[in-house]
């Protein structure tokens, strides 16, 4: 099977830890919009390439994030958000003519941040095109439906494992230490993520509380910056701010060092950060929202999504048990390890190839 995939996202590796295992079952994979150096060039040869790709007998292809069709200046101007939209519409529309099969994998139902003029309309336009829409929950295909983008046919299939630089089997246990109980925040410090709310339900843990809260990555935006860092002063030294990008060397590291990992999400769809928590044997608090529903209970701390809610959270992960949190490790690694990539890619292309010849 030949499949050509887009965009190319080098800084998330779901793409090519899925693909190394395709590729091994015998798939040919290729990235469409990435032959140079300019963006806007790229966008606007695609209607070619995929041509010129399909007269050489390739017939799928492979959409992860619709961020790519943005055009110079949608993030400042509705007039190019409108016609990226349009532009994507029209890609979509010549993909349909070419007779290519589409297959989108709804890592989200609607991006975080605004990407079209109207992303409800081009969700619906981009599932109606749509061959097949793999998800990785059914929570998430729900919500497709209640947005009016039912698709007709859906595969759900599992997000694999993250695999730690360090073999699990060498990862400290949490709770071990007997230091004061560790809590983290990873990944990239986005407005969704509800990393304020998370501050400012530590800063409400009762007096004594043995704890110390670190979050760790990229935060874009300004504003959001300085509430971070407006908070963190009040804290003394129980908090402590790292919020330029992780190095992916330093991921393993970070995780292995904390005993709970917090992730506060506002609204989410599929979390790579709860996986990469998972994967590394540690539990998680998160709100209790139907698109992290299939997350083990065993392993996870849920709370009602409020910040008097997230507080006691905190404070039960600060004073649970080294054998309480013991055992919510093992059923972390137990639930991350219990599909393999090469589980996903099997299970991907024979999706994939069920919709080849399909009407």
């Amino acid at each position: 099977m030949r499949i050509l995939a887009i965009p190319r996202e080098r800084s998330n590796p779901y793409q090519e830890l899925l693909y190394e295992e395709m590729r091994r079952l015998g798939a040919r994979i290729a990235y469409l919009g990435c032959h140079t150096p300019s963006h806007t060039l790229n966008l606007l040869l695609l209607p070619p390439e995929l041509a010129c790709r399909r007269l050489l007998g390739w017939r799928v292809v492979h959409l992860h994030w619709v961020y790519d069709f943005t055009l110079p200046g949608s993030a400042r101007f509705a007039a190019m958000r409108r016609l990226s939209q349009a532009w994507f519409v029209a890609v979509l529309w010549w993909m349909r003519l070419l007779q290519l099969r589409l297959v989108w994998t709804a890592h989200n139902v609607l991006p975080h941040d605004q990407v079209f003029a109207n992303d409800v309309a081009a969700r619906r336009r981009l599932v109606a095109a749509s061959d097949l829409v793999i998800t990785h929950s059914g929570a998430a295909l729900a919500e497709l439906t209640a947005l009016g983008a039912k698709p007709r046919h859906s595969e759900v299939i599992a997000h694999g494992p993250f695999i730690p630089s360090s073999p699990v089997a060498s990862l400290r246990v949490p709770g071990t230490d007997g230091d004061a109980r560790q809590i983290l925040f990873v990944g990239k410090v986005q407005a969704y993520k509800g990393v304020e709310n998370l501050l400012r339900a530590f800063l409400a843990m009762p007096t004594g509380v043995d704890a110390e809260l670190k979050i760790a990555g990229e935060c874009p935006d300004p504003q959001i910056r300085s509430a971070l860092e407006g908070l963190a002063s009040r804290s003394g030294s129980n908090v402590s701010l790292g919020l330029d990008r992780v190095p992916e060397r330093a991921i393993t590291s970070l995780l292995a060092a904390a005993d709970v990992v917090a992730l506060p999400f506002e609204r989410i769809t599929t979390s790579g950060s709860a996986m990469l928590a998972l994967c590394h044997g540690r539990p998680l608090i998160v709100p209790a929202a139907p698109a992290l529903a299939h997350l083990p209970d065993d392993a996870v701390i849920r709370y009602d999504g409020s910040t008097p809610g997230l507080t006691a959270a905190l404070a039960w992960a600060a004073s649970a048990k080294p054998d309480e949190l013991a055992t919510m490790s093992a059923a972390a690694l137990a639930y991350a390890w219990r599909y393999s990539w090469a589980d996903v890619a099997k299970t991907t292309i024979t999706a994939m190839a069920a919709i080849r010849h399909a009407r």
